[in-house]
């Protein structure tokens, strides 16, 4: 064979390879959307209320991670039926649950799914998931449906501003953007602060709104107040703030004074404290005292305008009251001796003061009268027998007087009560 036929040969043989390998491609590029030729598969049917904008190739996932692909939507009555391609064999048991989810804001669409446990049974092939296993997607304009037309107007304006005052502010956003993770984390200890039990956030934003509710009407004075707020802020940035910064710059020192001398106070102020608890029994006496007191004083006017004229007139008897004090000084020691000395005799007759009171009630009435005679007072022997049993240390045994009656009982000895 010449070498022009085997160079024809070889021609033709690396022809019809490549044609070989464009259908090969053609075929794969045209069936790539069934699956790798070769390769197996676990397909899934579940039924949805609504697929929203789920297509076929849509990812299948699995804890966000990729296990297969949706590889048919058809309808069937009242619900949309998804194919589910699973790659490779996998178990699916008929617990299993698919819900629809968005992948972005733009429509795209994702199924997640969960393929159950051996608890719910295998899932035979035939077998459809129902609609009570399945979470149909939830579109943007069903959210929105849900606001009335006012609100809707609302939040389309809110967007229209926020959008036109975003717009050439691109540095202060990645500004923003680049704190973002400082801010964010102070954003979580104010929320974790907010959230708290002891911050109370409903009675706080109750208390919001009718702070809020306050202002209305009143638009015409917060203007004026930030009007008078704005003349304030030029008046501190006077001269560059130059005054301004001087005084920060003597705060540090002033405060620490402050704190010196706040701190020296501490010791007097908890001794004042004490003394004005000390005085609180005494202030409330006063204060109950004092419509007595303001009566008091009242009626004292008259009283005391008489004193000059009583004093000028006690005068020589007070000069004569201190000549006496002065001749009776030298008799106190004296006197002070003798109420000494009669101390023991008054602590013997103490006990028996009841008796010396009723003598001289006794005595009292017995010359307080007379009779005809023109006597005043009559002195009688009255002779008893206990006057002699008493006298030998024998007790009448026919008496119910006890003659030595015991200190406060004489009273009680007169019909035998003392016995």
């Amino acid at each position: 064979m010449t070498s022009a036929v085997r160079a024809s040969a070889r021609s033709l043989l690396v022809g019809v390879l490549v044609l070989a390998l464009f259908v090969a491609s053609l075929f794969v590029a045209f069936t790539a959307g069934d699956g790798l030729p070769g390769r197996s598969y676990t397909y899934v049917r579940a039924a949805f209320t609504d697929v929203g904008a789920l297509r076929r190739g849509d990812d299948v996932r699995r804890a966000s991670v990729r296990v297969g692909q949706v590889h048919e939507i058809r309808a069937t009555g009242d619900h949309a039926e998804v194919t589910l391609r699973l790659d490779g064999e996998q178990d699916v048991y008929r617990d299993a649950r698919a819900a629809i989810w968005a992948r972005s804001g733009l429509g795209k669409k994702f199924v997640e799914f969960a393929p159950g446990t051996r608890a719910g049974g295998r899932l035979a092939a035939a077998d459809v998931l129902s609609t009570a296993r399945t979470v149909s997607p939830y579109e943007l304009d069903d959210v929105l449906g849900v606001l009335d037309a006012r609100t809707r107007r609302a939040a389309t304006g809110t967007l229209r501003e926020v959008g036109g005052g975003a717009a050439g502010h691109s540095e202060d956003l990645a500004g923003v953007l680049e704190h973002a993770p400082d801010l964010l984390a102070d954003l979580r200890t104010v929320a974790g602060a907010a959230s708290a039990e002891e911050a109370d956030l409903p009675e706080l934003l109750r208390t919001a709104d009718t702070l809020a509710g306050r202002f209305a009407g009143r638009e015409r004075h917060l203007a004026s107040l930030v009007e008078r707020l704005d003349t304030t802020q030029r008046a501190l940035t006077v001269d560059g703030a130059a005054p301004l910064g001087e005084t920060l710059d003597r705060a540090p020192g002033a405060l620490r004074s402050a704190r010196t001398a706040l701190t020296a106070l501490r010791g007097p102020l908890a001794r004042t404290g004490s003394a004005m608890r000390a005085l609180q029994p005494g202030a409330r006496s006063l204060g109950a005292a004092a419509p007595d007191l303001r009566g008091t004083l009242r009626e004292a006017v008259r009283p005391l305008r008489r004193v000059p004229g009583v004093a000028r007139q006690a005068e020589p008897a007070l000069d004569d009251l201190t000549g006496v004090v002065a001749d009776a000084r030298p008799l106190a020691p004296e006197v002070a001796r003798a109420l000494a000395s009669a101390r023991t005799p008054l602590d013997v007759l103490a006990p028996y003061s009841p008796e010396i009171a009723l003598w001289f009630t006794y005595a009292a009435d017995a010359i307080s009268e007379g009779d005809e005679a023109g006597n005043w007072l009559r002195i009688d022997w009255v002779l008893k027998p206990e006057s002699f049993t008493g006298a030998t240390g024998l007790k009448d045994p026919f008496s119910e007087r006890n003659p030595y009656p015991a200190p406060g009982q004489a009273h009680r000895n007169r019909s035998g009560a003392g016995r």
